[in-house]
C-alpha cells in the first residue's frame, strides 16, 4: 500500500511540476487577471464560523479514505459518506453501482473540501490551523483535475477561485484547461450550444450547459479567446429558450437534443437546487457581459421561488425537492440542503449586484433564514455534519436499507457539506466576483 500511494504521489507531484512550468510561461496569465478581481472579506459572522470550524475538524477527522481511487488509481481523497453516530461505517452506496464500496470516490466532493478551507483560509487571513489539511488535499485535486474533461461548468469557477484564494496558479492553470475542453470538446459551433454529444441523441443538464457558458465567457474575456465569449453566450441563447419555462419561472432539470438542433425536456421537475445553479450562472455572465436579460431571468426565478411556486415552505422555512412542471404539484416530501446552499449563494450574489447598481436588495428575510436554516436546522450540531436531505420539519428521512428493511438516512455526504459551507462562508464575503 506504501509503495502504490508513493507511486501515485509521485504523479501528482509530477504533474503539478508541468503545471508550474506552463504558468510560469505565461505572460497576463489567468492568475494574475482573476488577482485583479475584487474579493473582499466582510465581518466573520460567528456562528457560521463555528460551523465552519466544526466540520472542517469532522472531515479532517472521519472523512479522508486512504485508498480512495481515480480512474482505477488509488490517490486518497474524501469518502462518499460516513454514519453520522459511527463514522467508522463509511461509503454507503448504491449497492447496483460498479463501485468497490471501500474505495469509491466522488472527487468533485474533494474540490468542493479544497474550496471550503480555501475560503476559510482566506477569511482568517493568517490563520495556520487547516494547513495541513489544504497541503493533504490540494495534490490531490491537481491529480484529479488535471485536463478536466467534462461538460460541468461549475468545475471552471472552483479551480479559479480557489486557485486565487490559495495564490496557486495550479490550479488556476486547470481552471484553464477545463474551459479550453469545455469549447474545444462539447461546443458544437452548428448548434451554438455546449452539451454533451457522447450520448445519441445528446444531453444536458441545464445548470451544467448554463454554468459551462458562463465559464466560456469568464475564461474567454480572461484570455482573450473571442470565439470562447461568443460560443458562452450562443450556448446561455440557446438553452434559455429551450428550457426555461416561462409560465411558472422556473427551469427545466435534462434537455435531449436531436441531431437537427431541436430540443426536447427530458425531466418535467423544476428542481430548487436547478434554480439556484441556474441564477449562479446567469449572474456570472451577466456580470462580464451585463445582458440584462440574465438579470431579468434571475429576478424572476427567485421571485418564483420564494412566492408563486410554493416551493419555499411558508411553515417551516426552506425549499422543497422541486416543482413538477408538468402536473404543476409540488414535491415536497423532503429538502434537499445542496438545493438550499445553491439558492442562497444565487440570492446573496443576486443581491450584490442589486447594491452596486444601487437597487433595493430583495428578499433578504429569505436570505437570513437560509443562513439561519444551514447553519441550524439543517446542520447536526452534535456530529457536526449535514445530510444530503431532511424531511420538511428537518427531521430524518427514512427509506428502504440495502435489504427493504426501513431504515433513518443518517449518514454525512461530503457533497453537502462541502456545498452548505462553500454558501455560509460566501456570504462573509462583501464582495466575491469569481
Amino acid at each position: 500500500m506504501y509503495n502504490t500511494l508513493k507511486k501515485h504521489t509521485c504523479l501528482a507531484v509530477a504533474i503539478v511540476l508541468v503545471l508550474l512550468l506552463i504558468a510560469s510561461s505565461l505572460k497576463g496569465s489567468m492568475q494574475a487577471q482573476a488577482a485583479s478581481s475584487k474579493m473582499q472579506t466582510g465581518k466573520v459572522d460567528p456562528t457560521i464560523d463555528q460551523v465552519a470550524q466544526e466540520v472542517l475538524w469532522n472531515i479532517r477527522t472521519n472523512g479522508f479514505n486512504p485508498i480512495a481511487k481515480t480512474k482505477g488509481m488509488v490517490t486518497g481523497g474524501l469518502y462518499v459518506n460516513w454514519r453520522m453516530d459511527n463514522p467508522g461505517i463509511t461509503n454507503n452506496v448504491n449497492p447496483n453501482s460498479n463501485d468497490d464500496p471501500p474505495s469509491s470516490h466522488d472527487i468533485q466532493t474533494d474540490l468542493f473540501y479544497l474550496n471550503a478551507l480555501a475560503e476559510y483560509k482566506y477569511l482568517h487571513g493568517q490563520e495556520s490551523s487547516h494547513d495541513q489539511d489544504i497541503a493533504r488535499i490540494t495534490p490531490i485535486v491537481h491529480n484529479e483535475f488535471f485536463n478536466y474533461n467534462l461538460p460541468k461548468g461549475w468545475v471552471y469557477f472552483y479551480l479559479l477561485r480557489d486557485g486565487y484564494l490559495l495564490n496557486d496558479p495550479v490550479l488556476t492553470q486547470e481552471a484553464q484547461m477545463a474551459a479550453t475542453n469545455y469549447y474545444n470538446n462539447w461546443y458544437d459551433q452548428r448548434l451554438g450550444l455546449l452539451y454533451n454529444k457522447s450520448h445519441t441523441p445528446g444531453v444536458y443538464s441545464v445548470e451544467h450547459s448554463l454554468t459551462a457558458g458562463a465559464a466560456l465567457i469568464d475564461a474567454g474575456t480572461r484570455m482573450g479567446h473571442p470565439e470562447w465569449v461568443q460560443a458562452g453566450k450562443a450556448t446561455i441563447n440557446t438553452v434559455l429558450p429551450a428550457s426555461y419555462n416561462i409560465q411558472a419561472q422556473l427551469f427545466y432539470n435534462n434537455m435531449t437534443v436531436n441531431a437537427d438542433g431541436s430540443e426536447m425536456v427530458m425531466n418535467e421537475q423544476g428542481k430548487a437546487s436547478t434554480q439556484g445553479s441556474a441564477v449562479e450562472a446567469l449572474l456570472a455572465a451577466y456580470e462580464i457581459t451585463h445582458n440584462p436579460q440574465y438579470l431579468t431571468i434571475s429576478t424572476a426565478v427567485l421571485q418564483s421561488l420564494f412566492t408563486t411556486s410554493g416551493l419555499w415552505d411558508q411553515r417551516n422555512g426552506g425549499l422543497f425537492f422541486a416543482y413538477d412542471l408538468n402536473s404543476r404539484t409540488l414535491e415536497q416530501k423532503y429538502k434537499e440542503t445542496r438545493a438550499q446552499a445553491h439558492i442562497l449563494i444565487g440570492l446573496y450574489r443576486y443581491n450584490q449586484i442589486m447594491r452596486q447598481l444601487g437597487q433595493s436588495q430583495q428578499f433578504l428575510d429569505k436570505q437570513q433564514q437560509l443562513i439561519n436554516l444551514l447553519s441550524t436546522n439543517f446542520y447536526q450540531p452534535i456530529y457536526h455534519g449535514y445530510f444530503y436531505r431532511v424531511t420538511p420539519t428537518f427531521g430524518n428521512v427514512i427509506s428502504n436499507g440495502p435489504d427493504g428493511t426501513p431504515q433513518p438516512e443518517i449518514y454525512f455526504t461530503t457533497e453537502a457539506m462541502g456545498l452548505a459551507l462553500d454558501a455560509l462562508q460566501q456570504t462573509e464575503f462583501s464582495t466575491i466576483s469569481l
